[in-house]
């Protein structure tokens, strides 16, 4: 945003003010000269002016006032020149003194000002009198609303939809059987007929019709299976007009309109004297066309579309503003959620297609009892007892960190859960508060918003005033002007100043996923979950950048459902250097390793890495599977020393599996013979876990020779090296496993930044082959391990259903279920079926939700529990 005046003349008005104070002091004015007076109350008004407005947050300046500042910093150009000069692009008090005429002296020409130009002098006065009178006059006014409150709507509109609006929509709205000829709009339901009414929503934007008058709303009605939805343009007129070109609306006036299907938006007109009346003969064009269906609630919103923080900011603004117009209306006989929220998808059209109006509406509350909902709650023990505000605060906090609001569990107590969700409340604001909106510096103003209506502080009643008086008509009055200049107007400020929204903007989001790529078309990227693309598809050597975002957004899902189980990765190779530049770099990470052991012959043991061959394989996990946990075994001084390092590896498997109880073992390295000891150590793991033990090891790299061990032991998961478009590499070695399928990932084509890291300690490191494809399948494996912990939170099966499912997700655990799971995410190669090159780029963008892959990965588990059940001899 730029700078306002507002906040240009903090600074202008108390240098200024100095100045004139300073030019009265020195004995150029007299008290009796003219201008004197004036002079000195300019000074003061200054002076306060700029006390001001330091102290109020910039959301809090009108326009009205901003216009006052912007001509105060013009008006002061003329306040210190001589009249032969010409104005300065700057005040003159505020020019270096280098700048002026010699001959000149500011002091001089501050007391010329007031003296001569007297008329200047007041008009400027005048100026800063209105400016200080606008900034104090809601300190004279405390008991009612700000006039800017009142802009939008005047109370006479107000109290007509309060008291009147409402119930004739609602009278209108029953349905008349008879008048649905062809039925495809009639109540599709075994309620009482006379009961029915079609539903009604109210759009919660302003309109972009600038000749509608202030008090106009936007309405949809649908049939009763919602496969027509009608817009509506309601005009509320304060005095009646005689028009020939309307016709008045009774019970079922509704209906004949539904039936015609009209395509175009209507026009109703109301007044408080004769009621709702239907405009027959105005249309206009419509915008889009709305799809048949419910539409999208908030709830689905927040958590399946991309919103930027322009999103948020305006359709924030929007609720809040509505919810405060309509504050202690008949809207409040239901709970405002984000389940009650509604955003309408068009009909594609070339306007924007595919996407979602970002346009909400609220359900009108029709055939409800007339309670509404609580403005003020006292029950005991209750800790927030203002739950419309509230509730307005939940609403802002789900847009704010795009994720329904959730409780961990369900209390049969009222108060018990209202002060459940209250904590609940109070540990998201912290999360929205340490989140970035991709570097919107002003979201602190939409923190503060959030902040002010879930702090119970802030609606105690004072102990002078009685409860009576708290709850009658003056206390809500009060709330709606706390909650207009706590939350509304800072959102308006941010949307309208910063974001430069005007009535009827319409913005459109996508969702975050986008659809399967079609055939023939694979090289189109495509939209991941938070803003992510896999750039794998058109810069090849990007995959590994694509893997580390799958895993973050993994992750992520597993902080918003509070899923805390770790995946933990040992890595046996030849240690790890703490020293390495990009540890260093990210001391933060270096936290991430958990455990380390020395199982070479050095003495004193101590981790290092000489060769830097463990210091690459550790670089590759934790970038492909940035937020598992993982423990570093040393098992041999450099690639040389392997083979007489079998001992060392034996001890460290057991380490791995028995003490640390990693959940995945990672193994770059192989033998061309079996090794029993190995072979003991990883069958003793194996059955103390319960075969909930994932082993991969490198299959060799060596074309000439047999699939290496440990990889052929059958315990353990083989992998092949396959280059960034799915070609198995040459190098590799023959497969043992009698024409059943292998499986290779990425071990080649390395990013060139990887390789800028290691370039000057280890510059010969970065080698391609099956030592990368094992520590990146570890990784893959990983990212699947924390994917699985999280699933069943997301696809929210009941019953049966759920307890089969989460039981046979568990085989994702074993080294039987990871490998058919990664079976599942390569691609056929038709020409080559038995080689499975390993894509979770492909696998996410092919199932592009949650659900897809819950039950893509649940398919290939049911096989292997079903043909495998746990205890069964491997093989």
């Amino acid at each position: 945003m730029a700078e306002d005046a507002s906040t240009r003349l903090i600074s202008h008005a108390a240098e200024l003010s100095e100045a004139i104070f300073g030019a009265l002091k020195q004995g150029g004015f007299k008290p009796s000269d003219r201008g004197y007076r004036i002079a000195n109350d300019v000074a003061v008004r200054l002076h306060l002016i700029g006390l001001y407005l330091h102290s109020i947050p910039p959301y809090w300046i009108e326009p009205e006032i901003e216009h006052l500042c912007d001509k105060i910093l013009r008006d002061s150009q003329n306040i210190a020149r001589p009249t032969n000069i010409r104005p300065t692009r700057r005040p003159f008090f505020l020019t270096p003194l280098s700048n002026h005429n010699n001959d000149t002296d500011p002091q001089s020409c501050l007391v010329d000002f007031f003296k001569i130009q007297i008329k200047d002098a007041q008009n400027f006065k005048t100026t800063c009198d209105d400016l200080h009178t606008k900034l104090t006059k809601d300190d004279n006014v405390a008991g009612r609303l700000p006039d800017s409150a009142l802009q939008l709507n005047t109370p006479d509109v107000l109290e007509d939809f309060n008291n009147s609006v409402f119930e004739a929509l609602q009278y209108i709205a029953l349905c008349d059987l008879e008048s649905h000829e062809t039925n495809d709009t009639a109540p599709m339901s075994q309620d009482d007929p006379s009961q029915l009414r079609h539903p009604a929503r109210l759009c919660l934007h302003e309109l972009e019709n600038q000749n509608l008058v202030s008090g106009d709303i936007s309405i949809l009605v649908s049939a009763m299976d919602k496969k027509i939805w009608q817009e509506f343009y309601l005009r509320i007129r304060l005095e009646d007009t005689v028009d020939d070109e309307r016709r008045v609306l009774n019970q079922g006036g509704f209906c004949p309109i539904l039936e015609m299907n009209i395509t175009a938006r209507l026009f109703l007109e109301f007044n408080r004297d004769h009621g709702l009346f239907w405009r027959n003969k105005e249309t206009q064009v419509l915008n889009g066309i709305i799809q048949a269906g419910a539409g999208e609630s908030l709830k689905n919103v927040v958590s399946q579309y991309k919103l930027t923080a322009k999103d948020k900011v305006i359709l924030s603004y929007a609720i809040a503003q509505s919810y405060w117009k309509y504050y202690d209306s008949e809207l409040m006989r239901i709970k405002w959620t984000s389940d009650r929220i509604w955003f309408m998808p068009e009909e594609d059209n070339n306007r924007q297609k595919g996407q979602l109006p970002l346009r909400a509406y609220i359900s009108l509350p029709f055939g409800l009892t007339s309670s509404t909902m609580p403005d003020v709650a006292y029950e005991d023990l209750l800790i927030h007892r203002c739950p419309r505000i509230f509730d307005l605060g939940v609403l802002l906090l789900e847009i704010g960190l795009a994720k329904p609001f959730q409780t961990p569990r369900r209390r049969p107590d009222i108060v018990a859960q209202a002060n459940l969700n209250h904590k609940t409340a109070i540990n998201d604001l912290f999360e929205l508060e340490n989140s970035d909106w991709d570097g919107f510096t002003h979201k602190k103003y939409f923190d503060s918003a959030v902040k002010y209506c879930l702090n119970r502080d802030n609606f105690v009643p004072p102990q002078s005033e009685s409860k009576l008086a708290w709850n009658g008509p003056e206390g809500i009055i009060r709330r709606r002007r706390m909650l207009y200049n706590s939350v509304v107007r800072p959102l308006a400020w941010l949307a309208k100043g910063g974001f430069k929204a005007q009535c009827g903007d319409l913005t459109f989001v996508s969702k975050k996923f986008g659809p399967p790529p079609q055939k023939g078309a694979s090289n189109t990227p495509l939209p991941l979950e938070s803003e992510a693309l896999f750039h794998s598809n058109i810069v090849p050597k990007m995959w590994l950048t694509d893997l580390q975002k799958i895993s973050e957004q993994v992750e992520r899902k597993r902080r918003e459902y509070r899923v805390t189980t770790a995946i933990r990765v040992a890595i046996l190779d030849t240690g790890l250097n703490r020293d390495f530049p990009w540890f260093k770099a990210n001391d933060g990470l270096i936290k991430s390793i958990t455990d380390e052991a020395d199982f070479t012959k050095s003495s004193p043991p101590t981790m290092m890495d000489t060769s830097g061959h463990g210091t690459f394989m550790a670089r590759l996990i934790m970038l492909c599977a940035p937020s598992v946990e993982v423990s570093v075994a040393r098992v041999a001084e450099n690639t040389n020393a392997l083979n007489s390092s079998r001992e060392s590896i034996k001890e460290a498997i057991l380490w791995a599996g028995q003490t640390v109880k990693a959940d995945i073992i990672s193994m770059s390295f192989g033998f061309p013979r079996d090794d029993q000891g190995i072979r003991d150590a990883i069958e003793t793991v194996y059955k103390s876990r319960g075969e909930d033990v994932i082993f991969f090891a490198s299959a060799g790299n060596s074309s000439t020779d047999d699939e290496s061990f440990p990889a052929r032991h059958p315990h353990v998961i083989s992998v092949y090296a396959t280059n960034c478009h799915g070609a198995f590499l040459q190098s590799n070695s023959a497969s043992t496993s009698n024409g059943a399928a292998v499986l290779g990932t990425y071990g080649d084509d390395i990013p060139d930044f990887i390789r800028q890291e290691f370039g000057t300690m280890y510059p010969k490191v970065c080698q391609p082959g099956y030592s990368v494809a094992t520590a990146i399948m570890a990784g893959i494996g990983a990212t699947l391990l924390a994917y699985g912990s999280v699933l069943p939170s997301l696809v929210s099966l009941q019953g049966l259903a759920a307890t089969t499912g989460n039981r046979v997700l568990e085989r994702l655990r074993t080294a039987k279920g990871m490998e058919v799971v990664l079976h599942r995410l390569a691609q056929k190669e038709f020409d080559h079926p038995r080689l499975k090159a390993v894509n979770p780029i492909w696998f996410w963008k092919s199932r592009p939700s949650d659900i897809e892959r819950y039950f893509a990965i649940l398919d290939a588990l049911s096989d292997v529990d079903r043909k495998s059940p746990r205890g069964t001899k491997a093989g």
